[in-house]
């Protein structure tokens, strides 16, 4: 199952709309609807937000095939663009993921 199609299906399991995604995670609701859409997925940091607000961890998102080589990429990507809005245990997290310490990077 895709990104997008689990995003959407945890969408319909919680009643939130499109519209209400758009205004929790800060992002424009013709973008939303674009990534929902789209079978590519966004940059890291946006399916980190849509994670938080349905309530899972980015990793379920993500593909399989998402989580390769690029993944130091994607999260210092992802800290550098939403650093100060992180948590010390978010970034404590990050870090251990991009060392290694984590089996699912």
């Amino acid at each position: 199952m895709k990104w997008n199609e689990k995003v959407l299906e945890l969408m319909k399991e919680q009643s939130i709309s499109q519209k209400e995604l758009a205004k929790r995670s800060g992002i424009a609701e013709s973008s939303v609807s674009r990534y929902l859409k789209s079978n590519k997925r966004p940059r890291l940091d946006i399916v980190v937000n849509f994670a938080k607000i349905l309530g899972v961890k980015p990793e379920y998102l993500l593909d399989d095939s998402d989580m390769n080589d690029d993944a130091f990429t994607l999260i210092s990507t992802a800290v550098a663009r939403k650093g100060k809005e992180l948590t010390p245990e978010e970034k404590n997290k990050l870090i251990a993921m991009i060392a290694g310490m984590e089996s699912n990077v």
